[in-house]
């Protein structure tokens, strides 16, 4: 079986994982990433339990386990309150603990670090800080020319970059000039705390014992964001009236909150390039709103897909991409329209229904996925599509991808 070499463009949790993934089958990789520490930053963020299987995986379950005793792992319940700060029902993290095993939360720069960590033990070329500035492909080879003027090649790419990646432009010919507005935003802040303003936050259980992390990457977000001024803040505010709201908004400094625009990507019909050696992955390929709770475990999905194509396509990385994206069409389609169904679940929220069945809207606010396992479901794919490509089955992605299995993606 010839294993085919790999360039990986961007180093986040769906870069990462194409690096595992791939190297742990025996594949060469290099992973560029051009941006020295914006990984390390960020909110909290959850991976579930459809890629937490991914994750269970490496290293015999040690990345995982890791994970875990960041801590966040820990929590077995979830208590939802109005924004006056009224209790409304407490609702499990995990539907069980087999499930609650596979669910990883944490902040989002601990849990880039330990896989990284990992990920540097079977990849040894991977490039922080060294950027890629075009795609490149011919006949036999696809590559990047980076930002210090380099061309490497290899015998695929996977642009893992985000939504904002350049081979979007570059290899789909897609143009992003205007972002897709959402009519949402989220207001998010940063700053240090004096010992003043730890014990307001401490008195609240608002205070972590870890060090400040500036998130150095809100700002470098969307291009209609901007730095919201304190009475536009406030405003928006006053209906939060619990005092642990109002303590947050005190120890704010003028000019340290974001207005965070949320903008979304249409989804597309090609992830491939013409000459079939490059593939969008992750954020690049379909960027979700972050009401889909999805974009970390999507991107992982597209990893352990992309990898396991490459491995059994005995070097045909043709037939390996464009098969990748015929497995992961429909799934990721679904997954992307999730995030504005959810979104207006919460933007139109009934609170006279609500305060009059709280455990029940808990239950039913949003559709609850099925259980899945994306490695599984491309091993029982892949030999169909594979046979369908080699025969030279074409067409529009709706029809000749993988359908939605019956029943579909989520409980109804």
């Amino acid at each position: 079986m010839t294993l085919p070499s790999v360039i990986i463009v961007g180093a986040g949790f769906g870069g990462l994982g194409a690096a595992i993934e791939c190297a742990n089958r025996g594949m060469h990789v290099r992973v560029y990433e051009k941006y020295p520490d914006s990984n390390a930053q960020g909110d909290i963020l959850d991976i579930f339990p459809n890629a937490g299987r991914i994750i269970k995986r490496w290293n015999d379950g040690k990345v995982g386990q890791e994970i875990h005793d960041t801590g966040c792992s820990k929590i077995r319940t979830m208590d939802i309150y109005k924004y006056d700060g009224k209790f409304l029902a407490s609702t499990s993290w995990a539907e069980n603990d087999a499930f609650h095993d596979i669910t990883y939360a944490g902040h989002r720069g601990k849990l880039h670090s330990i896989i990284l960590a990992y990920a540097k033990t079977l990849v040894p070329e991977i490039h922080i800080g060294l950027g890629v500035q075009r795609y490149v492909e011919n006949d036999t080879q696809a590559g990047v020319v980076l930002s210090n003027g380099e061309t490497v090649w290899a015998d695929c790419v996977i642009a893992a970059d985000g939504a904002r990646s350049i081979a979007r432009e570059q290899v789909l010919g897609i143009n992003d000039s205007e972002d897709n507005d959402t009519s949402w935003a989220v207001f998010r802040t940063f700053l240090s705390t004096d010992e003043a303003a730890r014990e307001k936050l401490a008195a609240y259980g608002l205070l972590s014992t870890d060090d400040d992390l500036d998130d150095k990457a809100s700002s470098e977000g969307w291009t209609r964001s901007s730095i919201a001024d304190r009475e536009h803040l406030a405003q928006w505010m006053k209906d939060f009236t619990t005092e642990d709201a109002q303590v947050l908004l005190d120890i704010t400094p003028q000019g340290r909150t974001i207005n965070f625009k949320l903008v979304y990507r249409p989804t597309i019909e090609k992830w491939t390039s013409k000459g079939g050696r490059t593939i969008l992955i992750g954020d690049a390929a379909h960027a979700n709103l972050p009401t889909a709770g999805q974009g970390a475990s999507q991107a992982l999905e597209d990893a352990a897909t992309v990898a396991y194509c490459l491995a059994k396509s005995d070097g045909d990385v043709r037939l390996a991409l464009e098969a990748t994206q015929r497995i992961r069409y429909h799934r990721s389609n679904a997954v992307h329209k999730s995030g504005g169904i959810n979104r207006d679940v919460v933007k139109k929220t009934p609170w006279d229904a609500i305060e009059a069945d709280p455990k029940g809207f808990v239950e039913r606010r949003w559709a609850k996925m099925r259980p899945w396992d994306p490695l599984a479901f491309a091993e029982e794919h892949f030999p169909g599509v594979a046979e369908d490509i080699a025969r030279g089955v074409t067409g529009h992605p709706d029809v000749v991808s993988v359908p939605t299995p019956p029943g579909g993606y989520w409980y109804s």
